[in-house]
């Protein structure tokens, strides 16, 4: 199935100036420097004491103050119950209170993400199993494998609307107080597709503090133009890990090698594996390609459907290529992430048979 991919575009348009950064190496000082005075820290929530504050609220733990940022009031209301839209109405005096009558009601412990620069600001109240994955870890692995792999860049764009003409600039790496975002290509090594010639893409992107998953994005493309509209995807495949407990692990256990096989493989190999992949065909007729699937792991349900899709998009369904667009276009529709990327996983393990 070919597709384009709206997500770079949209952090492109949606980032402020000091969340957007030129390099990799920028961005890994940005997030570097954070981790040098972030800590960890787990704390009965029925014992926090709020008062009035300068930004609305302060928090007291064990005799220490602590502030609060946007992401984390938001986090610390729904320990509460309490909706952090309409306590953002209230003056502090009354925030306080209803925080304060609403939290002793609670038995939860939290796990705090701290920040110590002056004073303390809390960034983070997630639960005691949250996996938290670092943000320099992740940057420094996508460094270290563009350092071995230097065709691999983030791709330029137009700058913001705040500049004049049409002047662009690099782009495509960015980084909040709640998340990071990775976008960067490879067009000095090509990837013939029928009478297609494609380049190799891919998303990565964490969140600290709970705002998102772990997660990886990988495609083709044909071209990627100055407002980050990936045009033309093929192959667009994703994983993504919940912040669980035992997520770290799994982050540099799948993830980032992952990544790592797809930044360094070579796009020969990928070439001769697609043309190989739309030259073999498991069956002739669509009753062969489902029992073909069945016994690949596929529920005859799923078999059919991919068959259908496969028609639908790439004019037929029996060689693997076409029943591979068929199941991948059918993840995109599944509601639930977890079914799309097991689909989308099921999918690619089909390529490995040819």
């Amino acid at each position: 199935m070919v597709t384009n991919l709206l997500t770079a575009s949209h952090q492109w348009r949606n980032r402020p100036a000091d969340e957007r950064f030129t390099t990799v190496e920028d961005l890994k000082n940005a997030v570097m420097n954070r981790r040098s005075i972030s800590y960890e820290g787990v704390v009965e929530v029925q014992k926090l004491s709020i008062s009035p504050g300068k930004d609305a609220i302060t928090l007291a733990y064990d005799h220490q103050h602590l502030d609060v940022t946007h992401w984390s009031f938001n986090q610390l209301c729904q320990l509460a119950g309490a909706p952090a839209s309409y306590l953002r109405t209230l003056p502090g005096d009354l925030v306080a209170q209803n925080l304060n009558y609403a939290l002793p009601g609670t038995r939860q412990r939290a796990k705090l993400l701290l920040t110590v620069n002056g004073s303390t600001e809390v960034r983070a109240f997630t639960s005691e199993s949250y996996g938290r994955i670092w943000d320099i870890d992740v940057v420094r692995a996508v460094e270290g494998l563009c350092e071995r792999n230097p065709s691999w860049h983030n791709p330029p764009a137009y700058k913001r609307k705040d500049s004049d003409g049409r002047e662009m600039e690099n782009a495509g790496l960015y980084a909040s107080d709640r998340d990071i975002f990775l976008f960067l290509i490879d067009e000095d090594h090509h990837i013939e597709v029928g009478k297609e010639v494609l380049s190799r893409g891919f998303f990565i992107w964490n969140s600290e503090v709970g705002k998102s998953s772990f997660g990886l994005t990988t495609f083709l493309y044909r071209y990627v133009c100055g407002n980050h509209i990936v045009w033309g995807a093929h192959e667009v495949k994703e994983i993504r890990i919940k912040h669980s407990l035992n997520a770290p692990a799994r982050a540099f256990s799948e993830i980032i090698p992952a990544l790592s096989r797809y930044i360094e493989s070579s796009a020969n190999v990928e070439t001769q594996t697609m043309k190989k992949a739309m030259e073999y065909r498991p069956a002739r007729d669509k009753e062969g390609t489902i029992d073909w699937l069945q016994k690949n792991g596929f529920t005859k349900a799923v078999s059919e459907k991919a068959f259908d899709y496969a028609v639908k998009e790439e004019g037929n369904g029996t060689s693997l290529w076409n029943i591979v667009q068929g199941l991948s276009a059918m993840a995109r529709d599944k509601t639930h992430i977890d079914q799309r990327v097991d689909l989308e996983r099921q999918a690619g393990r089909l390529l490995d048979s040819v």
